[in-house]
Formats: C-alpha cells, sequence, structure tokens
C-alpha cells in the first residue's frame, strides 16, 4: 500500500473534533460574517454553557437562526453542531476552556508606545502558542510524520511568510537525511508537483489556505497521487479540504501593523518544530548519527 492509499483511509469526516473548539472559536472569529460573530462571542462569553446548549439555544442567545449555527459549526471545520458540541464538551471536561483574559491581548495600536509594543507582542505569541497546543490535533500530526517518514523525496511550498516555514523545515528534514526539495516560486512549484507521485509527500504551508499559487500545486499534486500535509488556520478551507493530513495553526490579535499571517508565522513555527521532532523519533536510528554529523560539520565555525 502506497503513503497516498493509507492516508485516503486515514481521512476522517471531522479532522478538527479532537481539537479544542475554543481556541479554533477565538482564533476564527475576526474573519467570520457578523452573524457567525455573534454566535463566536455567545459561545466563549459562557464556554461551559455553550458545550450543554443545542443549536436553536446558541441560536437564540446569538440572535440568529439555528441554520446559521450549522453553518458556523462547518466553518470551523465540523461537520455538523454536534461534533462541535462534543470537541466543546470535551474542552470544559478538560479545563482548557479557560484562558487568562487580558486587555494588553489586542492588536498593536499606531499611537503604543514601545514598552506596550513589546508587552502586546510577547503576550500574544503567548496566546498563539497555548492555543496551537490546544487547536492541533495529537492523530493528525502523528499521521503527518508518519507519510514524511516513509516518503520517497518529500516537497515543501509557501507563498510569502509560509514560504519562510516551509524552509525551515525543508533544512531541518535535510539534517536527517530525508530527500526533500523547497519550491522557490509557483513555476517551480508547479514543476516539482507535476514530476512527484504515490509514494512522495508534498507539504503546503499557508495560514488562510486559500492562496491561489498554492492551490494551484495541491491540484497538481493530488493528480499525480501524492500525498498532501497542509499547515494552515482554517479546516474548512479549500487548501485543508485538498489534503490528507491537516495541521492546523492559528494566528494572533490582527491590526494593521500586524495582520494576521504575520502573526501565524509563530504558531506555524511550533507546528513544523513538533512534526520534526515526531518523524526524526520515528527514524531515530538514522536521524541522531545525521544529526551528531551535523553538528560536528560547523562546530569549528562557532567560538566558545
Amino acid at each position: 500500500m502506497t503513503i497516498s492509499e493509507r492516508s485516503e483511509q486515514s481521512e476522517r469526516p471531522d479532522r478538527v473534533e479532537r481539537a479544542d473548539a475554543f481556541a479554533l472559536v477565538r482564533t476564527q472569529s475576526a474573519s467570520m460574517p457578523s452573524s457567525m460573530r455573534a454566535i463566536a462571542d455567545a459561545v466563549l462569553e459562557d464556554p461551559a454553557a455553550a458545550a450543554t446548549t443545542n443549536a436553536a439555544e446558541l441560536a437564540g442567545r446569538a440572535g440568529v437562526s439555528p441554520a446559521t449555527v450549522s453553518r458556523f459549526a462547518q466553518h470551523l471545520g465540523f461537520s455538523n453542531f454536534a461534533a462541535l458540541q462534543r470537541s466543546m464538551t470535551r474542552a470544559v471536561e478538560r479545563g482548557i476552556h479557560e484562558r487568562e483574559s487580558t486587555e494588553i491581548h489586542a492588536g498593536v495600536a499606531v499611537d503604543d508606545d514601545v514598552a506596550t509594543v513589546i508587552a502586546k507582542v510577547t503576550e500574544d505569541v503567548r496566546a498563539v502558542m497555548a492555543d496551537t497546543r490546544a487547536a492541533i490535533d495529537p492523530h493528525a500530526l502523528e499521521a503527518a510524520a508518519a507519510a514524511v517518514s516513509e516518503a520517497r523525496r518529500v516537497v515543501l511550498y509557501g507563498v510569502g511568510a509560509s514560504g519562510i516555514v516551509a524552509r525551515d523545515l525543508h533544512l531541518k528534514l535535510e539534517r536527517i537525511g530525508i530527500v526533500s526539495s523547497i519550491a522557490d516560486d509557483p513555476h517551480n512549484a508547479l514543476t516539482l508537483a507535476s514530476v512527484i507521485g504515490e509514494h512522495d509527500v508534498l507539504v503546503l504551508v499557508s495560514h488562510s489556505g486559500s492562496t491561489t499559487e498554492t492551490l494551484e500545486v495541491a491540484h497538481a499534486a493530488r493528480a499525480q497521487h501524492a500525498t498532501i500535509i497542509a499547515i494552515t488556520g482554517h479546516a474548512a478551507a479549500p487548501l485543508a479540504t485538498t489534503a490528507h493530513h491537516v495541521l492546523l495553526g492559528v494566528a494572533g490579535a490582527e491590526s494593521a501593523l500586524r495582520p494576521a499571517a504575520m502573526g501565524s508565522r509563530m504558531s506555524q513555527l511550533a507546528i513544523v518544530d513538533a512534526l520534526f521532532i515526531v518523524v526524526a523519533q520515528r527514524t531515530d536510528e538514522r536521524s541522531q548519527p545525521l544529526l551528531a554529523r551535523s553538528r560536528d560539520a560547523v562546530r569549528t565555525h562557532h567560538r566558545n
């Protein structure tokens, strides 16, 4: 059985059900239509109540229709409200629905002084890391790591800041002997996607999950039966629905000076680190000697 066939078998209707639903609501509400934001506000105002209420009751509290509640759940990546509610219930039972509120967790303003900018950015990073931990599905990470570990070749691509994250993973994989290629532009990415196959893996990084170039590359690789791993911030985005494995990241507080795509980079890098470590664990017999040799290779270039 090829990597792609195993990936097809591992796909589940609800890829986000093991994630913390409240983290998804917090991080995606800003990009929602006003009717869905009203539902998000109602959910976050009383998470414990939201976990036990039905769709009609939640719709009443938010002042929207029950159909909008269903679309809200699907926007977050769940198949229906029942799946979203199961995720909320698990989060409440585990106590991870409560996050310390702070006024400093807000977008950076033009008139903020330097100390406030530092405080807001660092607090935002802390919050992003907490939400990343809650949002990512360990089973999805394990499946993605298995695909990378067994791949004949790994191709990576991302546009803009996402390309920096893709390159970071590329450099990490090279250190443990996994053959990987990084695409530097859309034409290069499409060329690489056209020549990989069922024994290869394509890793695509896109916070929005709707970048035109990234989607074109995904479709080209899908046509060649390659396994696709998406690192994205939106479970219902076109990229997520195209990929075999979805690793959900989050974005921090958004402002004109710090857009969501910039804030999402820290989350994506954390996911890349976790993915690399699990891959290294799975290939430990080969990875450990190679990591030691790569450290020794540059040791003379570092001063004590």
